[in-house]
């Protein structure tokens, strides 16, 4: 007998048997909770606000950057932009 395979009992599902949860029938009596709706439709109002405002970017910094990179006075420090990142990786692992 392997996995109640074989059993001539009624215990056993046998091959191509399934149970209520793998048909569906204990999903389609589970009902989500009025506030669990109520919850889920704050959070989607929030997002829907937070996206209407738009990302928090700073126009005029992005202008002075663009500006710098088009006429080559931008400089990259590889020193700074490492150690901003093992700091970011150290605060994330702690």
């Amino acid at each position: 007998m392997i996995n109640g395979i074989g059993l001539s009992t009624g215990s056993s599902l046998g091959i191509g048997a399934q149970t209520a949860t793998q048909r569906g029938e204990g999903a389609a009596r589970i009902k989500p909770s009025t506030a669990a709706l109520e919850d889920r439709g704050a959070v989607t109002t929030t997002v829907s606000q937070l996206a209407a405002m738009g990302a928090p970017v700073d126009v005029d910094r992005v202008a002075a950057l663009r500006s710098a990179i088009r006429s080559g006075s931008y400089r990259i420090d590889p020193q700074a932009i490492a150690g901003k990142m093992i700091g970011a990786d150290m605060s994330a692992s702690l």
